[in-house]
């Protein structure tokens, strides 16, 4: 088992950008295709933040040598490092196609140079805080794209309900527009929620987040509007707070979902 820092070319940012790809101990040997899982990283964070304080390559080894998850390919890309954080998503402003740059760059270029299974069913995305966020958006907006997505902390509030003094005072303006305008409502978790309802292809979704977090009213109150729309989940909250420590111990439990949502792919 061995993770590898990986290079390549966003069009979409035209950057050079890096990920690492961690491959299971039978690809070298083996000739057979893999599932993914892309692990995003939260503000302040990187492409190796998982890797150096999330301990997750000892993880994914324990789980897959266990049992508890298949053999896959695991990314843990950047989010394309402007600023704090680009929260996963092109900006209004004309910053960067941070969600192209993912959509149309990363994900090709993993599946063409990787043994991948190219399939939705087979291809999932998570993420702490930002993260989470970004995972979520993701696979509701694409979700031909991804099959499942993953929130642990996630900050899955909407930014057209923000207090407009806290909406002004920030990056939201620059990133989504004006904050009831048609592009903020493109990104509104909730609303892509209730878009995707009705869509066979909806994808699954799972959440968690720590009682002592900040960001635990947010994920109580998306808890809560999933369930008024009936759109099906899973949601579980423990004890903790926004850090490694809680991230750390509980990246399992969003890792045996993937699994789950593998075993019903499989038939």
């Amino acid at each position: 088992m061995a993770v590898h820092p990986v290079p390549f070319f966003s069009g979409a940012l035209f950057a050079r950008m890096s990920c690492f790809v961690y491959l299971p101990s039978s690809y070298e040997g083996s000739e057979r295709a893999y599932p993914v899982v892309y692990l995003l990283h939260g503000m302040y964070g990187c492409e190796s933040s998982w890797l150096t304080k999330g301990n997750v390559e000892q993880t994914l080894d324990l789980m897959m040598t266990s049992g508890e998850l298949r053999e896959c390919i695991v990314v843990m890309p950047n989010d394309g490092g402007y600023g704090q954080g680009t929260f996963y998503i092109d900006w209004y402003d004309g910053t960067g196609n941070f969600e192209q740059y993912l959509l149309h760059d990363l994900v090709p270029y993993i599946d063409a140079n990787y043994r991948t299974i190219p399939e939705r069913a087979y291809r999932f995305v998570g993420g702490y805080s930002m993260g989470g966020f970004g995972a979520f958006s993701l696979a509701l907006r694409n979700p031909a794209l991804f099959g499942a997505a993953a929130s642990l902390s996630g900050a899955l509030g909407s930014a057209g309900k923000l207090p407009y003094s806290d909406f002004s005072r920030s990056d939201w303006a620059r990133m989504i527009g004006p904050q009831k305008g048609d592009y903020a409502k493109g990104y509104d978790l909730a609303l892509l929620s209730e878009a995707r309802l009705a869509d066979d292809n909806r994808p699954a979704l799972y959440f968690d987040c720590g009682k002592d977090d900040y960001l635990y009213p947010l994920n109580v109150l998306f808890q809560q509007h999933l369930q008024q729309i009936g759109y099906p989940h899973k949601y579980s909250e423990f004890e903790g707070a926004h850090n490694w420590e809680y991230w750390t111990m509980h990246l399992p439990d969003t890792l045996r979902f993937f699994e789950s949502c593998f075993a019903k792919s499989d038939g």
